[in-house]
């Protein structure tokens, strides 16, 4: 938001770049040696879970030896954002309005309540501060065993993969699809490996459609006849295909037992209704 009228939107310089480009509201000075509060007549509303990092831009810092002090904007200030300017050069550096004078970095953050604890458990680098990781560079390395929590199998059993408890809140297989093998997986598994009891199901279910028995009795009429079959359809062993996917009978138990078997039950939450709607219908 705009506090003046001569204030500058944040602007980036690049499509990729990481931050906003912060300007100045009026002309100023930074001393050399010595520092300077900036105003830039704007204030800025953030997400929830993240704050607002004001940063150098690189080219004030390599040429000037401008530094950005006290740079953390909380999510729950909406006050005017100010900028403190270090000039660690020998010169005094001058800045007009408008000059771009910092930028600003959006970045999450954990937002948890400090909790006090009697003991920090033991660490490899324990209370030794600084320096410390100079004294011994060849540091060594332990292996400790991880029992497999999560396992992906694939049809090469040699690109089987393989997941520890330790790897389910960083590792990217994981962050990418969190399929995790929940009992309704167990149950997807299960209907989509198309077993005989649930495809005896589907024959029943479709002996009280009269269109699926239509469609039925039609495309074995074409077979039997030589005549040309409707392209995508296939009748075989009772059961109809429609583009190598089985044609399902209105029949609302079948149904909902499908559905069930492809929605999935995370720690908090489910896939949603899209991610249940694209697995039923690679297979059904």
């Amino acid at each position: 938001m705009k506090l003046s009228d001569k204030a500058i939107v944040p602007t980036k310089g690049s499509r990729f770049a990481a931050g906003h480009d912060i300007h100045a509201l009026t002309d100023g000075l930074v001393p050399a040696k010595g520092q300077t509060m900036v105003e830039t007549g704007i204030a800025i509303g953030l997400p929830e879970g993240t704050y607002g990092r004001l940063a150098a831009r690189s080219g004030m810092a390599s040429k000037m030896g401008i530094a950005v002090g006290g740079g953390v904007i909380d999510a729950d200030y909406t006050g005017e954002v100010k900028v403190i300017l270090r000039n660690h050069g020998e010169a005094d550096c001058v800045f007009k309005a408008g000059d771009r004078i910092a930028q600003l970095i959006v970045e999450k953050v954990a937002t948890a309540d400090a909790m006090e604890v009697d003991d920090l458990g033991i660490t490899e680098r324990g209370k030794m501060g600084f320096g410390s990781s100079d004294m011994n560079p060849k540091r060594s390395i332990t292996a400790k065993e991880e029992k497999v929590r999560i396992c992906f199998l694939h049809e090469v059993t040699s690109k089987n993969e393989f997941f520890s408890a330790a790897d389910i809140s960083y590792h990217p297989r994981l962050m990418r699809e969190r399929e995790m093998l929940s009992s309704a997986h167990v149950n997807a598994a299960l209907t989509r490996t198309m077993n005989d009891t649930f495809l005896d199901n589907i024959r029943a279910a479709g002996k009280e459609d009269e269109k699926w028995q239509d469609r039925g009795r039609e495309l074995v009429r074409l077979r039997e006849g030589g005549e040309k079959m409707p392209d995508e359809w296939i009748e075989k062993d009772g059961l109809l295909y429609y583009k190598n996917r089985l044609y399902i009978p209105e029949n609302e138990a079948l149904q909902t037992e499908i559905a069930q078997g492809c929605h999935d039950s995370l720690v908090a939450g489910h896939f949603g209704q899209e991610k249940t709607i694209e697995i039923v219908t690679r297979d059904f």
